[in-house]
């Protein structure tokens, strides 16, 4: 049973399905996060105070090879020392899978720089501890050990409420207090992991806090020669859906289906498109069929046969046109021209008594023969204009 409609309802009706169909496509199409779209870790898209953009903007004029990376660390290019990975406040916990894949990655050469407990979850680091009564505060914590990560940054500025307390063997402490290290370097196999016990030197707000600039370079590393990764995968921000799209068997799938469109199409426009008129072959002898036929009577010199046959066939338009039966006689079509109003013509009647006589006798020549039958054509044409005027 169908409800009767209004029709200011149903074109309400039609708009609002519109709208909400507009609406989710956009919502499917929109990359997910943006300048703004994150709040309390360090985005290099955010310009809050807990934001990356400063820091990843200025790498950017010290020239450096820096890009963003929303792709899984499975996608990573082949490792190497000027390979960093910034994996900063990640705010996504890493699956198995790509734990495996981020420790293989540093094993095989690669440099990372981590932040807070999760980051140091993600290379199964033990041993990263809240501090017993921390109130997540700003502190500062003095260098205890000259190195090249420590270079012009005789303290920084950090604020945590995690250590790194138990430390592994090979591993290098080089800020931190009585309750454990807040920046630590971890050797993997030919790579190396730097970890910050929490990400506030690279924000917005903490870079400009007491030489956390310096730790932060120090920690990237030569400008020219270091391509850097900054990665905003763990952030939340992935894929959009065509680059999704793209990397799965849905493409091929389309081109099949717009070839299968496209033949579709195709074929209904011969069935249902404009009706043309079938070509009809002519039902005259082609010219080849009348040069050889003329060759045959050249060579068998039958000049006789040639102008019966011409003649037989004037005769038969004559009669047509002028409405007589056949057979009939030629002294009788002689007549009937003559005595036709507007029809006279000049050297008729001597032509086609000649050519009569000529076929009794027989023997004429080819060149008789021609000149003949161009009269009977010329007869012809001029007889066929007459019976028009009138």
């Amino acid at each position: 049973m169908t409800l009767p409609l209004d029709p200011g309802d149903r074109k309400f009706l039609l708009v609002s399905v519109c709208v909400l169909a507009l609406l989710t496509v956009l919502a499917l199409l929109a990359p997910r996060g943006g300048e703004n779209s994150s709040r309390g870790f360090p985005s290099t898209y955010a310009t809050t105070n807990d934001g990356a953009k400063a820091a990843y903007t200025l790498l950017e004029e010290m020239g450096f090879h820096i890009e963003r990376w929303v792709k899984p660390p499975g996608d990573l290019p082949a490792p190497s020392r000027d390979i960093l990975l910034i994996i900063a406040g990640p705010s996504i916990l890493a699956t198995a899978e790509e734990e495996t894949q981020l420790k293989r990655f540093v094993a095989q050469g690669g440099r990372v720089l981590l932040s807070g407990p999760l980051g140091a979850s993600m290379i199964g680091a033990r041993g990263v501890d809240p501090t017993p009564g921390s109130q997540d505060e700003w502190r500062t914590f003095a260098a205890e050990q000259p190195a090249p990560l420590t270079r012009y940054a005789p303290e920084i500025t950090m604020q945590s409420s995690v250590r790194w307390v138990h430390q592994s063997t090979g591993q290098q402490r080089y800020y931190g207090d009585s309750d454990g290290a807040t920046v630590t370097k971890v050797l993997i196999g030919k790579g190396e992991v730097i970890w910050w016990a929490g990400d506030s030197p690279l924000t917005n707000f903490g870079i400009t806090k007491a030489s956390n600039l310096a730790l932060f370079l120090n920690s990237v590393g030569p400008p020219g020669g270091t391509r850097v990764l900054w990665d905003e995968y763990f952030h939340g921000v992935r894929l959009g859906l065509w680059d999704y799209v793209a990397r799965s068997p849905l493409p091929w799938a389309a081109l099949q289906f717009a070839l299968l469109a496209t033949f579709v199409i195709v074929t209904y426009a011969r069935r249902s498109g404009a009706t043309r008129p079938m070509r009809r072959e002519s039902r005259l002898s082609p010219l080849e069929f009348v040069v050889t036929l003329g060759a045959l009577y050249e060579r068998r010199h039958e000049a006789d046969g040639a102008l019966e046959i011409a003649l037989s066939h004037f005769r038969f338009l004559l009669a047509r046109r002028l409405g007589v039966l056949s057979p009939v006689t030629t002294p009788d079509l002689i007549r009937s021209v003559e005595e036709r109003p507007g029809w006279g013509i000049t050297g008729f009647r001597e032509t086609m008594e000649q050519i009569e006589s000529a076929l009794i006798l027989r023997g004429v020549s080819e060149q008789k023969a021609l000149a003949w039958i161009g009269e009977l054509h010329d007869f012809a044409a001029r007889l066929d204009g007459a019976s028009k005027r009138l």
